[in-house]
């Protein structure tokens, strides 16, 4: 789906100490069909008729052009999308001059999600684009916070929004025993190696050649302490070699 930009969200960039505050706003539905948020396979029952591509990027294109002056909206992207769909607004960008060249990704990457690095990593190699990482923490499951007695704070957004998120529910389940089998692990890979959970999952996600930010929420301050610690973690060999044993043992949990 397309991205352009109007909504605040907070990411942290990549190798930086500083944080940039942008505006997304996803486009509806004006895409197409593509299996997300916890479901692994593509159902072709499923899949709609939608407004073309060319269409979408022609008026993405007219929107950038006349907000550029005023530097309100600057360039174009995807979000939740597949290798297919990226391929595709690209292959229909070059026919044409005047459609923009996608430039960036916006898809989900954590400890438990690494459905990135298949065939999309390669797509945007190639292609150049880059990867904004939303869910860095995995709804905040990386944190641990949802395994501390009572189940964590009655404020976090598996417990405030309980049944009526069905989106996120759905990927980051909490009573999925290998989600929080794995989610245990990584937790005492960072207990091992003196590191709070919150930087471990995001230095991790920095650490990515192909990733130029992470999107997350912080509704505390100790919370953007800790991303921000992140950004000058160096993560050892030692613990990229223990995150990988353990990725293989339980891989993708919330994909």
């Amino acid at each position: 789906m397309p991205i352009i930009l109007l909504k605040p969200l907070i990411i942290v960039c990549r190798g930086c100490k500083w944080i940039i505050l942008i505006f997304i706003k996803f486009i509806g539905l004006i895409g197409f069909y593509v299996p997300m948020f916890g479901e692994t396979e593509y159902d072709p029952v499923q899949q709609y008729a939608s407004i073309s591509i060319d269409e979408q990027l022609e008026a993405l294109s007219a929107a950038v052009k006349a907000g550029k002056a005023s530097g309100i909206i600057r360039f174009v992207g995807l979000s939740n999308e597949t290798p297919y769909g990226l391929m595709k607004f690209i292959q229909v960008a070059e026919k044409y001059a005047s459609h923009l060249k996608i430039v960036s990704l916006q898809n989900s990457y954590s400890l438990l999600c690494r459905t990135f690095d298949s065939a999309m990593a390669e797509c945007c190699h190639h292609e150049r684009i880059s990867l904004l990482a939303y869910s860095p923490l995995a709804m905040g499951i990386l944190s641990g916070k949802y395994f501390s007695p009572g189940g964590g704070p009655t404020d976090a957004r598996l417990n405030l929004f309980k049944g009526k998120y069905s989106e996120g529910e759905s990927r980051y389940n909490l009573s999925n025993k290998i989600i929080k089998a794995a989610t245990v692990k990584y937790l005492n890979i960072a207990k091992t190696h003196g590191l709070h959970p919150v930087s471990l999952a995001i230095a991790f996600v920095l650490r990515h050649p192909l990733v130029a930010s992470a999107v997350f929420g912080a509704t505390k301050s100790w919370q953007l302490r800790e991303v921000l610690n992140a950004c000058k973690i160096e993560l050892t060999f030692e613990v990229i070699e223990e995150i990988n044993k353990i990725h293989s043992r339980f891989p993708n949990p919330c994909p």
